[in-house]
């Protein structure tokens, strides 16, 4: 399967079964989507994926996980307020201090 076949697989499976990010920071036409996940052993945590926006000159639009390298600027916007907002919210989920984003690496 190609990586584009992939990221549109999970994208298709994400919206079928109901579950939509937690948190969306978006510069520009690019964004961080904020996941909460489980591992298999019951941890939760957060992580995030990041994807590019498009439109056509014939007006079609749709998402890419590929970036150019004036996206530089929003990439690092988008990668450094994810990770401040992952590791604020981990904190606060754990209740007891525990970081439950170091727990998911």
């Amino acid at each position: 399967m190609t990586d584009e076949t992939t990221t549109k697989k999970k994208m298709k499976d994400q919206a079928e079964s109901g579950a939509d990010p937690v948190r969306v920071i978006r510069h520009g036409a690019i964004a961080a989507s904020i996941w909460q996940r489980q591992s298999p052993s019951g941890f939760a945590y957060f992580d995030f994926t990041l994807s590019r926006s498009w439109k056509s000159k014939t007006e079609k639009t749709g998402y890419s996980k590929s970036f150019f390298g004036t996206n530089k600027d929003q990439l690092l916007a988008v990668i450094t307020e994810a990770a401040e907002w992952i590791a604020a919210n981990s904190q606060e989920q754990a209740g007891d201090g525990t970081d439950l984003s170091a727990m998911a690496a």
